[in-house]
């Protein structure tokens, strides 16, 4: 019966879980008010400067020998917060090329993914780099980073442009160059640093934490800057393919990495010093990691399904694949200390507008990454509140503090019945202060029903319990979809959302056979929509 069902949510696989972008209008195309006295034009003109304060803004390298695959400059586009020292750098994704036939195919078809040439002067970026308040509640105030991916190689390559060679990979050198020339722009004043990204960009940031922590805290003693990383839909599996494919991840990164002259964090080198092109995939790259990481990823990730070749599952061998990933995928987070995985057929979440719709136990993406900064934060706070307490005493007072601990210590050994009256002392003086406040509390409670005797009784609403900041939320269905709040699957040709009935019909599928599966008959089926439909089928297959 499962395989029977699992079959019906696996037909419309084959259709990208897509989002109609937003179309923004051509400023000479709209119609201009007139100007016909000061107060319009002030309108106006604030309406343009809020237009413009909401772009993200190119800026070069000061080193123009990082550049992207093609020799052009690399750069990254900023929006400046001049109230918060919270720093966020986005690393774009966008797959990658491995061997010579590759990189010349993906400069015929994805050429923007490997040159600056055409990279306009502003961009405007929705999700976590988004500075409006409704769309990016805990972060449109922080200062923006958004690096266009141009260098083909998840973000880990360090071969420098040279005329013997046709494609140059800098990507390693472009996060350092990066963090290093926003000292100037007021990092080094900073609290806290986010490394975040998707798909590649993903890897990227794993790639990439532990140096970019290293180059502020070591390097340039920045100790004060708080680093964290946010990977999204960045963490892939090793596994052996479907089918037999042309760019079969693990033989790709091999070979990628030797072309790229790939840079992999120092720890997870020496756990692998004969194959360090395993340090590309999460899961064996987690545990060596010395900063904070937290990871969000589609259970069902379509990329993932790409790279491993299954295609659009219609028999049971393709659907039984795609289950085991699911799985694979729950068991390689059972160490991540946190993690967002919900069970939908997506791929990346955090630059897009409606970020915050993806949902696990109604709590969305947005509001488990901010309850994950804050118990960092407190941690963070407690370390210095400790390190003042103890590291930045007058070394003469410490000194006084330890002597006396040790005469004390010292006193005790020698005086065990002077040590066992201190000790009586303590416990009754204890004793005594919770007495008086027991008294107290009784006291207090008898005002309050005296007061409440003489006023008039009002029903007051029950105090709301507060939310349970949990750090490792994966989804407990293992159906596709079965999330409600996953993306909608929509017809790539008209970008309409599908009607779930119509899809199964148009595949041939006998709507009888499902009608009589489900206990029902064919008048309730045609009247269900999406949700109802994916809620029964979800408990005829639990």
């Amino acid at each position: 019966m499962r395989c029977f069902f699992a079959q019906i949510f696996f037909l419309c696989l084959g259709l990208c879980a897509a989002f109609p972008s937003t179309s923004r209008s051509n400023g000479h195309e709209m119609d201009v008010p007139v100007d016909s006295n000061k107060i319009q034009r002030f309108v106006h003109r604030q309406a343009t400067m809020d237009e413009e304060d909401r772009a993200l803004r190119r800026m070069a390298l000061s080193n123009k020998s990082v550049t992207c695959n093609d020799g052009s400059p690399a750069g990254f586009y900023l929006r400046k917060s001049n109230t918060s020292k919270k720093w966020i750098i986005f690393l774009e994704g966008g797959w990658y090329c491995y061997d010579h036939h590759s990189c010349r195919n993906r400069w015929i078809k994805q050429h923007h993914y490997m040159t600056s040439v055409n990279w306009s002067e502003s961009r405007d970026v929705g999700g976590i780099l988004s500075n409006r308040m409704e769309e990016n509640p805990f972060w449109w105030n922080a200062n923006h980073i958004f690096i266009p991916y141009c260098t083909s190689d998840s973000w880990s390559g360090s071969k420098p442009h040279s005329p013997d060679e046709l494609f140059s990979f800098m990507g390693s050198a472009v996060v350092r160059q990066v963090v290093t020339d926003l000292l100037s722009f007021g990092l080094e004043n900073g609290t806290d640093l986010f490394l975040t990204g998707s798909s590649a960009g993903g890897t990227g940031v794993m790639l990439n934490l532990d140096p970019v922590r290293e180059l502020l805290h070591d390097t340039h003693g920045l100790k004060h800057i708080a680093v964290k990383g946010v990977c999204d839909s960045g963490w892939f599996l090793d596994r052996t393919p479907y089918a037999p494919t042309l760019k079969p991840a693990v033989e790709a990164i091999r070979k990628g990495m030797a072309l790229w002259r790939g840079q992999v964090p120092r720890r997870c080198k020496e756990m692998y010093p004969d194959e360090p092109w395993r340090c590309y995939f999460g899961y064996r790259l987690y545990p060596t990691l010395q900063t904070e990481l937290f990871v969000f990823q589609w259970l069902f990730d379509e990329a993932q399904m790409d790279a491993d070749n299954v295609g659009a599952p219609v028999t049971k061998q393709q659907w039984d694949y795609i289950h085991k990933m699911g799985d694979a995928l729950r068991q390689s987070f059972e160490n991540v200390s946190a993690v967002f995985a919900p069970s939908c057929i997506s791929h990346s979440v955090l630059t897009k507008r409606d970020w915050q719709n993806v949902k696990i136990d109604d709590i969305s993406i947005a509001e488990a990454l901010h309850c994950w900064e804050q118990k960092l934060h407190r941690r963070r706070l407690r370390k210095l509140r400790n390190a003042r307490m103890f590291g930045d005493q007058p070394r003469a007072l410490r000194r006084r503090k330890q002597s006396n601990r040790t005469a004390e210590a010292s006193n005790s050994t020698m005086n065990p019945d002077t040590s066992d009256e201190q000790k009586k002392r303590k416990r009754k003086h204890r004793k005594n202060r919770k007495c008086k406040k027991k008294k107290d509390l009784v006291l207090e409670d008898d005002s309050l029903a005296n007061a409440t005797d003489r006023r008039p009784q009002r029903s007051l609403p029950p105090p709301k319990k507060p939310r349970r900041c949990v750090h490792r939320r994966l989804e407990r269905c293992s159906w596709p979809q079965c999330n409600h709040s996953c993306p909608r699957l929509h017809n790539p040709f008209t970008g309409e959302e599908m009607d779930f009935i119509e899809l199964l019909k148009s595949f041939g599928l006998d709507m009888e056979s499902v009608a009589k599966a489900l206990g029902i008959d064919m008048q309730t089926l045609n009247d269900m929509d999406h949700s109802e439909l994916l809620n029964l089928l979800t408990q005829q297959s639990s």
